[in-house]
């Protein structure tokens, strides 16, 4: 375990590397500038320029912003007048955080159960139903399933709160939002493991030493059936990360992905590479953690 760390830690902060070193070389090859004022001077944005360090040589901004980083400093927002980039990010993580896994936990067990249910009851009208409902989650983006419950939930029933965020039922909308295209995988995906497991020889065992299609289900089916689920927690989190700046910026949800989205037509830079990086993080994290958790509930699986 300990080699397996060392070795991921290491494949992971060279990501690292290659994500900060992309994202900062990126941004300077996009066009336009953060300075969009009609109103600011050549002198006002020389000015500007030595302030964030710009008017260095590439190589020496970029060394520079490597060591700031190493020491937790992201920058300085363009737009944000005298606001560090870290603090930004920071203020907003735990939102994004909450959100996100709010969503995952929600998908992951309505899908373990609906999953599970469409299994013991193959190719009868009720898992074809589910299955219809499963590949819809899938088919449609995230963000127009957020859009959707807006309209109905939000608009035209007004059942919960449009959006914002502080209370229970403002999360409801966005958290559902991103939980079923996460519930719709983990569906299709352990109905198929179930109904495999059920064929296998060992549960044919079980059910001529007398065990009960329950005993049989609940004892051996379910456990078998579950691992396997928690190799989909890594990209699933993913799509979380990636749909989540959609979605926070259509509920007004004061989190990183919104601050992504807004940073990215004034051009602050600083922002989006920030955001970019703490976003590689937490997936590469997520990954490693799912591999940890895969190893201990399943010990033939061998880290390597």
């Amino acid at each position: 375990m300990t080699k397996y760390l060392l070795k991921h830690v290491a494949i992971l902060l060279v990501t690292l590397w290659v994500v900060i070193t992309l994202s900062f070389f990126l941004m300077q090859v996009m066009p336009g500038t953060p300075y969009n004022n009609p109103k600011l001077t050549d002198q006002m944005i020389a000015m500007m320029n030595k302030q964030y360090g710009l008017d260095k040589p590439l190589w020496q901004q970029y060394l520079t912003y490597l060591f700031n980083i190493l020491h937790g400093d992201f920058g300085t927002s363009y737009q944000s007048v005298n606001q560090s980039v870290s603090k930004l990010i920071f203020q907003r993580l735990g939102v994004s955080v909450h959100l996100g896994l709010q969503a995952l936990v929600v998908g992951i067990i309505s899908g373990l159960f609906v999953g599970a249910v469409s299994a013991r009851n193959k190719n009868n009208k009720l898992d074809a139903f589910l299955s219809v409902i499963s590949t819809l989650g899938i088919s449609i983006p995230a963000f127009i399933i957020g859009l959707l419950l807006l309209d109905y939930f939000g608009f035209k029933w007004n059942l919960l709160p449009l959006s914002g965020w502080g209370t229970f039922g403002q999360t409801v909308l966005p958290s559902l939002a991103l939980a079923i295209p996460v519930f719709a995988q983990v569906t299709r995906f352990f109905r198929s493991e179930m109904i495999e497991t059920l064929n296998t020889d060992y549960i044919q065992l079980a059910r001529a030493k007398g065990l009960s299609k329950r005993q049989v289900t609940n004892k051996h089916a379910y456990r078998n059936s579950m691992i396997p689920v928690l190799t989909l927690v890594g990209p699933m989190a993913a799509n979380i990360l990636t749909g989540s700046a959609l979605i926070e910026q259509i509920f007004s949800i004061p989190g990183i992905g919104q601050q992504f989205v807004t940073s990215i037509p004034t051009k602050d830079y600083p922002v989006i590479m920030g955001t970019t990086i703490v976003y590689a993080l937490m997936l590469m994290v997520a990954i490693l953690i799912t591999d940890i958790v895969i190893s201990i509930a399943d010990p033939r699986v061998r880290l390597g």
